[in-house]
Protein backbone atom coordinates (compact mmCIF):
# COMPACT_ATOMS: atom_id res chain seq x y z
CA UNK A 1 0.00 0.00 0.00
CA UNK A 2 2.85 2.39 0.88
CA UNK A 3 4.55 1.70 -2.45
CA UNK A 4 1.31 2.37 -4.35
CA UNK A 5 0.66 5.62 -2.48
CA UNK A 6 4.24 6.77 -3.00
CA UNK A 7 4.09 5.84 -6.70
CA UNK A 8 0.78 7.66 -7.13
CA UNK A 9 2.06 10.70 -5.27
CA UNK A 10 5.28 10.69 -7.28
CA UNK A 11 3.32 10.47 -10.51
CA UNK A 12 1.47 13.67 -9.77
CA UNK A 13 4.18 15.42 -7.79
CA UNK A 14 6.99 15.21 -10.28
CA UNK A 15 5.01 16.88 -12.84
CA UNK A 16 4.46 19.73 -10.49
CA UNK A 17 8.08 19.81 -9.65
CA UNK A 18 8.80 20.68 -13.25
CA UNK A 19 7.97 24.13 -12.48
CA UNK A 20 5.42 23.43 -15.00
CA UNK A 21 4.13 26.55 -16.40
CA UNK A 22 3.26 27.33 -19.92
CA UNK A 23 0.91 28.94 -22.37
CA UNK A 24 -2.07 28.05 -24.55
CA UNK A 25 -2.63 27.16 -28.21
CA UNK A 26 -3.13 30.61 -29.73
CA UNK A 27 -0.78 33.55 -29.60
CA UNK A 28 -2.10 35.91 -26.90
CA UNK A 29 -1.77 39.69 -27.19
CA UNK A 30 0.27 39.82 -23.99
CA UNK A 31 1.92 36.57 -22.99
CA UNK A 32 1.06 35.41 -19.46
CA UNK A 33 3.89 35.37 -16.93
CA UNK A 34 3.44 31.59 -16.75
CA UNK A 35 5.38 31.36 -20.02
CA UNK A 36 8.43 32.90 -18.33
CA UNK A 37 8.04 30.47 -15.43
CA UNK A 38 7.93 27.66 -17.97
CA UNK A 39 11.12 28.77 -19.67
CA UNK A 40 12.84 29.06 -16.30
CA UNK A 41 12.23 25.35 -15.62
CA UNK A 42 13.80 24.04 -18.82
CA UNK A 43 16.85 21.82 -18.44
CA UNK A 44 17.96 18.95 -16.24
CA UNK A 45 17.33 19.04 -12.49
CA UNK A 46 18.57 16.76 -9.71
CA UNK A 47 15.85 15.94 -7.20
CA UNK A 48 16.16 15.15 -3.49
CA UNK A 49 12.93 13.43 -2.49
CA UNK A 50 11.60 12.94 1.03
CA UNK A 51 8.36 11.03 1.69
CA UNK A 52 6.43 10.63 4.94
CA UNK A 53 4.54 7.43 4.03
CA UNK A 54 3.22 6.89 7.57
CA UNK A 55 2.36 10.54 8.19
CA UNK A 56 4.30 13.72 8.98
CA UNK A 57 5.20 12.59 12.52
CA UNK A 58 6.84 9.37 11.27
CA UNK A 59 10.35 8.85 9.92
CA UNK A 60 10.75 9.81 6.28
CA UNK A 61 12.04 7.85 3.31
CA UNK A 62 14.69 9.62 1.21
CA UNK A 63 15.76 8.94 -2.35
CA UNK A 64 16.88 10.80 -5.47
CA UNK A 65 15.64 11.42 -8.99
CA UNK A 66 16.31 13.38 -12.16
CA UNK A 67 13.85 15.65 -13.97
CA UNK A 68 14.32 16.68 -17.61
CA UNK A 69 12.15 19.51 -18.92
CA UNK A 70 12.02 20.28 -22.64
CA UNK A 71 10.01 22.81 -24.58
CA UNK A 72 7.20 21.29 -26.58
CA UNK A 73 6.63 24.07 -29.01
CA UNK A 74 6.58 27.58 -27.63
CA UNK A 75 3.63 27.09 -25.31
CA UNK A 76 4.10 23.72 -23.62
CA UNK A 77 6.62 21.86 -21.54
CA UNK A 78 7.24 18.12 -21.67
CA UNK A 79 8.74 16.65 -18.52
CA UNK A 80 10.27 13.27 -17.74
CA UNK A 81 11.08 12.29 -14.18
CA UNK A 82 13.14 9.20 -13.39
CA UNK A 83 13.87 7.77 -9.96
CA UNK A 84 14.44 4.49 -8.21
CA UNK A 85 12.64 3.54 -5.01
CA UNK A 86 12.99 0.24 -3.16
CA UNK A 87 14.63 -1.37 -6.18
CA UNK A 88 11.92 -0.26 -8.61
CA UNK A 89 12.49 2.21 -11.39
CA UNK A 90 9.78 4.83 -11.60
CA UNK A 91 9.13 7.02 -14.62
CA UNK A 92 6.66 9.87 -14.81
CA UNK A 93 5.82 11.89 -17.94
CA UNK A 94 3.81 15.08 -18.09
CA UNK A 95 2.69 17.83 -20.44
CA UNK A 96 1.83 21.18 -18.87
CA UNK A 97 0.34 24.29 -20.48
CA UNK A 98 -1.65 27.45 -19.91
CA UNK A 99 -5.34 27.49 -20.81
CA UNK A 100 -6.20 30.98 -22.11
CA UNK A 101 -9.95 30.46 -21.70
CA UNK A 102 -9.74 29.21 -18.12
CA UNK A 103 -6.83 31.55 -17.30
CA UNK A 104 -4.98 28.85 -15.42
CA UNK A 105 -2.29 26.26 -15.87
CA UNK A 106 -3.35 22.78 -16.90
CA UNK A 107 -1.53 19.50 -17.16
CA UNK A 108 -1.71 15.77 -17.60
CA UNK A 109 0.56 13.31 -15.80
CA UNK A 110 1.09 9.64 -16.58
CA UNK A 111 3.19 6.87 -15.11
CA UNK A 112 3.15 3.07 -15.41
CA UNK A 113 -0.31 2.86 -13.87
CA UNK A 114 -3.65 2.62 -15.69
CA UNK A 115 -4.83 6.17 -14.85
CA UNK A 116 -3.73 9.67 -15.86
CA UNK A 117 -3.91 12.59 -13.43
CA UNK A 118 -5.34 16.02 -14.36
CA UNK A 119 -3.97 19.20 -12.84
CA UNK A 120 -5.07 22.81 -12.64
CA UNK A 121 -2.91 25.51 -11.17
CA UNK A 122 -2.45 29.19 -10.54
CA UNK A 123 0.79 31.14 -10.27
CA UNK A 124 1.29 33.56 -7.36
CA UNK A 125 3.79 36.14 -8.58
CA UNK A 126 4.30 37.57 -5.08
CA UNK A 127 5.51 34.29 -3.57
CA UNK A 128 6.86 32.82 -6.84
CA UNK A 129 4.73 29.75 -6.14
CA UNK A 130 2.46 27.66 -8.31
CA UNK A 131 -0.46 26.12 -6.42
CA UNK A 132 -1.77 22.94 -8.06
CA UNK A 133 -4.88 20.85 -7.50
CA UNK A 134 -4.54 17.33 -8.87
CA UNK A 135 -7.40 14.96 -9.51
CA UNK A 136 -6.19 11.39 -9.83
CA UNK A 137 -7.16 7.81 -9.13
CA UNK A 138 -5.34 5.44 -6.88
CA UNK A 139 -4.30 2.01 -8.12
CA UNK A 140 -7.63 0.76 -6.76
CA UNK A 141 -9.54 3.16 -9.06
CA UNK A 142 -10.81 5.36 -6.24
CA UNK A 143 -10.62 9.11 -6.92
CA UNK A 144 -8.28 11.27 -4.86
CA UNK A 145 -7.34 14.93 -4.73
CA UNK A 146 -3.86 16.20 -3.96
CA UNK A 147 -2.53 19.72 -3.48
CA UNK A 148 0.95 20.73 -4.54
CA UNK A 149 2.91 23.94 -4.17
CA UNK A 150 6.07 24.60 -6.18
CA UNK A 151 8.10 27.56 -4.95
CA UNK A 152 10.98 29.05 -6.93
CA UNK A 153 13.73 29.76 -4.40
CA UNK A 154 16.15 30.97 -7.09
CA UNK A 155 16.86 30.47 -10.79
CA UNK A 156 18.53 27.16 -9.89
CA UNK A 157 16.35 25.81 -7.07
CA UNK A 158 12.67 24.91 -6.65
CA UNK A 159 10.91 23.22 -3.74
CA UNK A 160 7.78 21.14 -4.21
CA UNK A 161 5.48 20.20 -1.34
CA UNK A 162 2.78 17.59 -1.99
CA UNK A 163 -0.14 17.28 0.43
CA UNK A 164 -2.71 14.50 0.53
CA UNK A 165 -6.11 14.34 2.25
CA UNK A 166 -5.80 14.20 6.03
CA UNK A 167 -8.01 12.52 8.58
CA UNK A 168 -10.45 15.44 8.84
CA UNK A 169 -12.66 16.65 6.01
CA UNK A 170 -10.98 19.40 3.92
CA UNK A 171 -7.69 18.81 5.75
CA UNK A 172 -4.47 18.13 3.85
CA UNK A 173 -1.28 16.61 5.25
CA UNK A 174 2.27 17.02 3.95
CA UNK A 175 3.25 13.76 2.27
CA UNK A 176 6.26 14.60 0.11
CA UNK A 177 8.88 17.28 -0.43
CA UNK A 178 11.19 17.51 -3.41
CA UNK A 179 14.11 19.89 -3.74
CA UNK A 180 15.05 20.44 -7.38
CA UNK A 181 18.53 21.80 -8.17
CA UNK A 182 19.49 22.72 -11.74
CA UNK A 183 22.48 20.85 -13.13
CA UNK A 184 25.28 23.13 -14.21
CA UNK A 185 26.67 22.82 -17.71
CA UNK A 186 30.21 21.52 -18.14
CA UNK A 187 32.33 24.44 -19.25
CA UNK A 188 35.11 23.45 -21.71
Amino acid sequence: MKKMLIKSALSTAFVFGLSLFCIAQEEPKAKPIELEVLKASLGVWDAEIEVWAEGPDSPSIKFKGVETNLPYGEYWIASDFDSEFMGRTMKVHSIVGYDLDRKMMVGTVIDHGPYAASMTGKYDKGTKTVHWKTEAKGSNGNPMVQKTSVTHKSADERVLILSVPGKQKNEFTKFMQIRFVRRTQDVP
